[in-house]
């Protein structure tokens, strides 16, 4: 059933503002930036921030955060079921503009109010199952019955590494809870000077509720098991102690901001974040980093060279072998004050990780793992990828007749699509979202 309110996919108005949100990065800019955005309010009231390039599109990445976001854009209050969108045929099918959507555009279809009533295809229209997807045919029974998404936008050969890499490093429950409260994007680009990837989580002051990871153009095993780190950190309440954010959360899991006069507290949480994960990727990854993160220049602990520094580590977390799940977190847990990350102070004014740790560990303030749900089956990672790969033009009209594959079969396996179009260049991203 469409909406009938009257005016709610025609623009009165469009107004420019800004989006601050704070991304966690490795080099690169630091510090709270702000996405480029418009507010764009219908004939019938209602008012929708959206994320813009250079260009006054919506990038394609912010569409599908769109789709993921099953928290909004239903008309019942309940959460929407992208698993029940991808299997169902709309009325109303979309074709994806060459140059992109504009906020006015994406308003008057009426999608971006209410995903669920209407497809664009390449997005969420039922060929997507079939087309544009990775299919974890083997995962756990607790991904399988996640029914959420991880859109993958970048060449299939880097999509195949990238649940290779997660297969191998994470289990299939803890990819399950990354997903739990939504889906997550993960795209190949420009994550800034100096950065080999960025990652944005939810915030309380964003209007983009969907995470986001981004991995530079020469990204390893260690660059994606770090920023998917961040990830569970922030998303996952089993979690407690050191291998949990020391960020501000508020009751949905979106990090809150940081007031002026709060500087030395903020710089103090970001050094133990980015050195706990730091040591969470080094006891999870298969092979040691061949070029460790710039971090450990500035850890005076355990080496004289930064390439020592890291060594000692690694052998320290992960010597008689890496680890995953609980197992990872433990080891985390009980090594860290040992490590040479935790001596970690690159944000500045503030304390160091293992300072910072310390006092929040004396004062009781440091967050609490919740207990987690009681396990229905084996704690199992993925055991193959299978792709159906289909190449992509402009124009999707051709795919069609793919339409209806699964309108008759629910989608019982949780899929990770990935696009085949060519990576946007530079320009296209907001340049305020860059790492």
């Amino acid at each position: 059933m469409l909406n009938r309110k009257k005016g709610y996919n025609q623009v009165a108005y469009v107004r420019r503002s800004t989006d601050p949100v704070d991304p966690l990065l490795i080099g690169g800019r630091d510090g709270p930036v702000r996405i480029k955005t418009v507010t764009v309010t219908t004939k019938s009231g209602d008012k929708y921030e959206m994320p813009v390039d250079g260009n006054g599109r919506v990038p394609k990445e912010y569409v599908y955060a769109r789709f993921l976001d099953e928290s909004s854009g239903s008309k019942t209050g309940r959460p929407r079921s992208v698993a029940v969108d991808l299997a169902t045929d709309a009325r109303r099918v979309f074709d994806y503009p060459e140059k992109g959507f504009t906020p006015k555009e994406l308003i008057e279809t009426g999608w971006w109010q209410y995903p669920n009533e209407s497809d664009i295809y390449g997005v969420d229209d039922t060929s997507m199952a079939g087309s544009l997807a990775l299919m974890l045919e083997k995962a756990g029974r607790g991904v399988q019955e996640s029914g959420k998404r991880i859109v993958l936008m970048m060449p299939e050969e880097s999509a195949r590494r990238v649940w290779r890499i997660l297969r191998d490093d994470f289990t299939a429950s803890e990819l399950k809870r990354a997903v739990k409260d939504g889906g997550l994007v993960i795209r190949e680009g420009n994550p800034g000077r100096g950065a080999g990837g960025y990652y944005a989580g939810r915030f309380e002051s964003s209007s983009v509720k969907t995470p986001l990871i981004v991995l530079g153009p020469n990204w390893d095993e260690d660059t994606l098991v770090h920023e998917f780190t961040h990830h569970l950190r922030q998303t996952d309440p089993t979690r407690g102690g050191v291998v949990r954010t020391p960020f501000r959360l508020n009751e949905k899991g979106e990090r809150r901001s940081y007031y002026a006069g709060q500087e030395s507290e903020y710089n103090s949480a970001r050094n133990l974040e980015e050195a706990a994960t730091v040591a969470e990727a080094a006891a999870r990854t298969r092979e040691p980093c061949g070029w460790p993160t710039g971090y450990y220049e500035h850890t005076p602990a355990h080496g004289n060279t930064w390439k020592e520094r890291y060594a000692y580590d690694r052998e320290l977390l992960a010597g008689d072998g890496p680890r995953k799940g609980r197992a990872a977190e433990k080891r985390v847990s009980s090594k860290f004050e040992d490590t040479s990350i935790s001596h970690l102070r690159y944000y500045s004014p503030g304390s160091n990780a293992e300072s910072y740790y310390k006092r929040r560990k004396s004062d009781g303030t440091l967050p609490v793992a919740s207990k987690p749900a009681k396990k229905k089956s084996p704690d199992k990672a993925e055991a193959s990828v299978t792709v159906q790969p289909v190449p992509v033009s402009a124009n999707l009209r051709r795919y069609r007749r793919y339409r209806g594959l699964l309108a008759h079969k629910p989608i019982t396996g949780t899929i990770a699509r990935f696009c085949f179009h060519p990576i946007p260049s530079a320009a296209s991203f907001p340049q305020a979202y860059r790492r």
